[in-house]
């Protein structure tokens, strides 16, 4: 009887090794996942961080004063961006209007974009967001 008394330890000694190493082997890969998603996001919160750029002139004019005239500028610092977005808004903020312009604005580099029809009466201010695209091409705002 103790013959199998010892074999019936081994054994549920082993299924318990396995039972272990089935758990960490899933905790891992939760925990791998998550790291891959979390890094990508930091990736582009660190290249959001080095590129600065700032509206230097908003000139708007039409009826409504609503066609607009942006000037935009950027720093040194920083990789190629994908491209910004305009965000337009009036006194009231109210309303907005965000318009795209792709590409890159290369580091100390100042660009006018003209003619931009907001569709907001008397557009007074505008924000510029810069974006990168990530391995699937999808835009990741600053």
């Amino acid at each position: 009887m103790r013959d199998k008394k010892g074999v019936a330890g081994v054994i549920l000694t082993i299924i318990m090794i396995v039972l272990v190493l089935a758990a960490v082997v899933i905790i891992w890969g939760i925990i791998n996942n998550f790291l891959q998603t979390q890094s990508g996001e930091i990736d582009v919160g660190t290249r959001c961080l080095e590129v600065d750029l700032e509206s230097t002139k908003l000139v708007c004019s039409g009826a409504l004063n609503d066609v607009c005239d942006v000037t935009v500028s950027r720093n040194a610092r920083g990789e190629s961006i994908a491209g910004i977005k305009l965000v337009f808004t009036n006194a009231s903020g109210e309303t907005n209007y965000v318009h795209d312009v792709g590409g890159n604005i290369a580091p100390l580099e100042t660009t006018t974009i003209s003619s931009i029809s907001t569709g907001i009466a008397n557009a007074n201010n505008v924000e510029v967001v810069a974006y990168f695209t990530d391995a699937s091409g999808n835009e990741q705002l600053c």
